[in-house]
Formats: C-alpha cells, sequence, structure tokens
C-alpha cells in the first residue's frame, strides 16, 4: 500500500466508520489493531474538544461541564474537521446549537456561543487603517449629505436576547449568571481597535439604526432622514453627527468617500 493511499485510508477511519485500516495496523505486545487504533482516534476527538474549550470557555462556565462535554460530543459527531487551520473548526458552533435537540430552543445559550464566536472573529479579521474624524475637515458642508463610509472588517453587529451580554461577563469571571426575562433583544456591537483589542457594547435603537445603514453604504443624508422618520427631533443632524463622531473615536471608519 502506497503511503498516500495509507494516509488517505487512516484519515477515513478517524473520521468516519471505514475500519479498513486495521489491516495495516500491526499488533503489539498489549494492543491488538483495533485497541492501538482507538488511542489515536480517541486523540483526534479529544484534540477537537479543546478546540471547543478554547473557544468558548465562557459558555462553558454559563452551562457546566457536564451540558458543555455533551454538546462537543454531538458536535464532533456530526461535524468533519475540513479546514487545515484547526481554528476555524468551531466556527459553526451556534448554527449547530440552533438545528440540534436539545439546544435549538434554549436561545440565551445560543444567543451567548454566537457573542463569543463573534468575538473570536473581530479577534482572527484583517488589519486596515482606521480613518480619522480629520478627514472631514477637508468635505464641505454642503457635501456632507453625500458622504458614505466603509468600515473595518471586524465590525459586527449582534442582535441576542436580552441580557446576554451582562451573562457573559459574569461566567467571564464565574459569577452567577444574572436572571434572564423576557424575548426582548438587545442589539451589540463587535469590533477589534487599532491597539488590537476585541471591544463590544451595547447599542440604543437610534444608534443601531444608523449603524446598520451607512455599514450598507447609505448616505449620511439618508442616515439623517431615516433618524427624523424615527424621532421627529429638531436635533437629529447633531444626533447622527455624534454617532460619526463615535465610531471615528473607535477605529470602525475605514475610509470616507
Amino acid at each position: 500500500m502506497k503511503l498516500a493511499e495509507l494516509q488517505a485510508k487512516f484519515q477515513d477511519a478517524i473520521i468516519g466508520e471505514d475500519r479498513a485500516i486495521l489491516e495495516a495496523i500491526n499488533p503489539s505486545r498489549r494492543l491488538d489493531p483495533a485497541a492501538r487504533f482507538a488511542v489515536y482516534s480517541q486523540a483526534y476527538r479529544l484534540r477537537l474538544a479543546g478546540f471547543l474549550s478554547e473557544d468558548y470557555p465562557v459558555l462553558r462556565n454559563a452551562i457546566g461541564d457536564e451540558e458543555f462535554g455533551a454538546l462537543v460530543k454531538a458536535y464532533i459527531e456530526a461535524t468533519l474537521s475540513h479546514h487545515p487551520n484547526a481554528r476555524w473548526y468551531a466556527r459553526r458552533l451556534p448554527e449547530f446549537m440552533r438545528a440540534t435537540e436539545p439546544w435549538r430552543d434554549r436561545k440565551e445559550p445560543i444567543d451567548l456561543a454566537a457573542f463569543e464566536r463573534a468575538l473570536a472573529d473581530a479577534f482572527d479579521s484583517r488589519d486596515a487603517e482606521p480613518r480619522e474624524i480629520t478627514a472631514l475637515a477637508a468635505v464641505p458642508a454642503e457635501n456632507w449629505a453625500q458622504l458614505r463610509f466603509d468600515f473595518q472588517e471586524s465590525l459586527a453587529l449582534l442582535a441576542v436576547s436580552r441580557g446576554t451580554v451582562a451573562a457573559y461577563e459574569a461566567a467571564s469571571e464565574d459569577a452567577p449568571l444574572p436572571p434572564r426575562t423576557g424575548a426582548e433583544e438587545e442589539m451589540v456591537l463587535v469590533w477589534r481597535d487599532p491597539e488590537q483589542r476585541v471591544l463590544y457594547r451595547v447599542l440604543d435603537d437610534a444608534e443601531t439604526l444608523a449603524l446598520a445603514e451607512a455599514s450598507v453604504g447609505k448616505t449620511f443624508g439618508e442616515i439623517c432622514s431615516l433618524l427624523a422618520f424615527r424621532d421627529a427631533s429638531d436635533a437629529v443632524a447633531e444626533r447622527a453627527a455624534g454617532f460619526l463622531a463615535r465610531w471615528f473615536a473607535d477605529g470602525l471608519i475605514a475610509d470616507v468617500k
């Protein structure tokens, strides 16, 4: 048997049910071929479990080792590792939870997993030099309504059940989880700043609307109009400008057009 064929059979046996590889394994003084192979198979699954634990430590604290262990076992059995970089193996855990009993009806752990995933993805996103607010100084006042903005790749807007951020912070410190009641949601902004720190904050409805529209290419004038439609206030332009100033300060904006 050629080396490439042997490697393929070994991989098929590790991640599937094909046991043809046992014919190529010699017994040792203590273990038969099946037992020797089981050592590698178990080590593979333990390594995958380690990746999941590393990526979701707060979820593990929140739901406990027993339930997290059951979730990890189910995910490993259902999800093969196809990417050469193990860093990406655990990315689909929130989607798996949404589709799989008994987790799919439990929104709070799913949202906690999604939030933790967003933090990891922000950390892994590509670098881009943020623009300074001084970029606006060269724009004539009459052209502000046509301004559009490009944002950092790390930016993510996440709709999660209200209290998810508080639960994340409590579980991060091994503190008791705060009570979670009701079906309301909170919008969370996640991003990585110029100092490579992953940050987050809960947004109010007005900033959520403004940032969501700006991130899909709406102009500053269009954003002001939407805010005015939502809240008939004389200070809409000033409030939108305040959002814009904070986005610059947070390092969210990659370009002004």
